[in-house]
């Protein structure tokens, strides 16, 4: 690894979702992004940063929706297949999309965590544009729904880290475990 200077932008863990939205002609998109965050609100937003040109940023533009699939590691074939740096046409792995609920934008089938947004605020700076989707509903898998708690051993979410996929370890406890 390359030495970090005290100036630079770093970054090292980051949480990726496949991001929805329809094309002009109404055909399902999907972008893996990784630069995501929430706020707690009112309202509960998620917020989502993209850097440069993406289809997907001109898709949230127009209509202003979208979707956020969590990516676990069955869904990765698919986050390559949707990167233009990873996509090969010589492989399609199978996938499907459903209309979401409230929102005009597509639901990637198979994920088990996903939110249904709408652009309540923009923030652009440089190249870099953050949008705040307000989360309209929550799609939960049953698998999910049945845990006692958001078990990330269980649900198995990817973490990526510059050219990097993970999973997550071991349950260290809950807080105020430490301040006993």
């Amino acid at each position: 690894m390359k030495k970090i200077a005290k100036d630079d932008a770093c970054f090292f863990t980051q949480q990726p979702f496949l991001i929805g939205t329809y094309d002009p002609e109404g055909a399902p998109r999907f972008a893996t992004i990784s630069w995501i965050s929430y706020t707690f609100g009112p309202p509960a937003c998620l917020v989502v940063s993209m850097y440069g040109k993406k289809h997907t940023r001109d898709n949230i533009e127009r209509t202003g929706q979208f979707t956020a699939g969590l990516v676990t590691p069955e869904l990765l074939p698919l986050c390559e297949h949707f990167n233009r740096a990873t996509h090969r046409p010589d492989l399609t792995p199978d996938w499907a999309a459903r209309p979401a609920q409230i929102v005009e934008a597509p639901l990637l089938a198979g994920a088990k965590f996903s939110y249904e947004l709408k652009v309540i605020q923009k923030v652009e700076i440089g190249d870099c544009v953050t949008y705040f989707g307000e989360i309209q509903r929550v799609d939960v898998s049953e698998e999910i729904q049945n845990l006692e708690f958001f078990d990330l051993r269980k649900i198995n979410p990817v973490i990526y880290s510059p050219y990097h996929y993970f999973t997550v370890g071991e349950h260290l406890g809950e807080i105020g475990d430490y301040s006993k």
